[in-house]
């Protein structure tokens, strides 16, 4: 759960599949929403991302280079899929997995309170690392073992333009990892977004705080998600989001580029 390069319906990479619940769909960046896939629709969402780090924060906080003479940058990319299908009209079920499969992160939805202008969901999730090949089962590192995840989410529409979403999670491995001995994550989430040129073009404002406890220093990271939605289409919604790291602890500072394309099929 070390490294988390984050995203709604967008990007994560190998580690950031243990330390966030997927498979469940997204109205905006980083914060899911209360809504389910319709019932008996499918989502289908290929995903892309990029991010460059050459600077990191320390146990103190503080910021300071990778690299001698600060002349190299760590570039980063990979791409996801994800699946998700209205089982019910309140409930909804996914998988999400990066491209080469070593990893299937499972989730689902249940919408506990829908109102007019507010709605409560439940979330839940189990993932599982599926590498091929001979694998050691002893000792049992970070790579080898599934964690389960359960958290809420909260959505407030201000009106037809204007709505936000919040969320917290908390995962945990199912065992203790031998080689980093992490108890447990907590993620935090709010996306801020607003309806442009007849609910075409959604702007989006999003913070994400994620924080990976371990028996002598614990990891944190507060990250700003700017981006826009283009929803020109009846069955799919293009999703564009900037990831910015603001502050953290033991972390590295990372800018990143985020593409998602989700298509909704009958």
């Amino acid at each position: 759960m070390k490294n988390l390069l984050f995203v709604l319906l967008l990007v994560l990479m190998n580690a950031a599949l243990h330390a966030q619940i997927g498979g469940i769909s997204g109205s905006k960046l980083n914060a899911v929403c209360v809504d389910v896939v319709d019932h008996h629709h499918l989502e289908f969402e290929p995903a892309f991302g990029i991010s460059w780090q050459s600077k990191a924060w320390d146990n103190h906080s503080s910021l300071s280079s990778h690299f001698p003479g600060n002349d190299s940058t760590y570039i980063s990319s990979g791409a996801l899929w994800r699946f998700t299908y209205g089982l019910f009209d309140q409930l909804e079920i996914g998988v999400t997995a990066p491209l080469h499969l070593d990893v299937l992160n499972f989730g689902l939805r249940y919408v506990v309170y829908q109102g007019e202008k507010a709605g409560i969901a439940a979330i839940a999730g189990f993932s599982m690392p599926v590498a091929t090949g001979i694998v050691a089962t002893s000792p049992e590192t970070e790579a080898q073992l599934s964690s389960l995840g359960i958290g809420a989410v909260a959505s407030y529409a201000f009106n037809d333009h204007f709505s936000i979403d919040g969320n917290v999670q908390y995962l945990r491995y199912t065992a203790t990892p031998t080689d980093s001995r992490n108890s447990g994550s907590t993620c935090l989430a709010m996306d801020a977004g607003y309806y442009l040129l007849d609910h075409q073009f959604q702007v989006i404002a999003g913070l994400g705080y994620q924080n990976h406890f371990y028996p002598d220093d614990d990891h944190a990271l507060l990250t700003l998600y700017p981006g826009v939605t283009i929803e020109t289409g009846q069955n799919y919604i293009i999703v564009l989001a900037a990831p910015y790291d603001l502050f953290g602890k033991n972390f590295g500072k990372s800018i990143g580029f985020n593409f998602a394309l989700t298509l909704t099929m009958n």
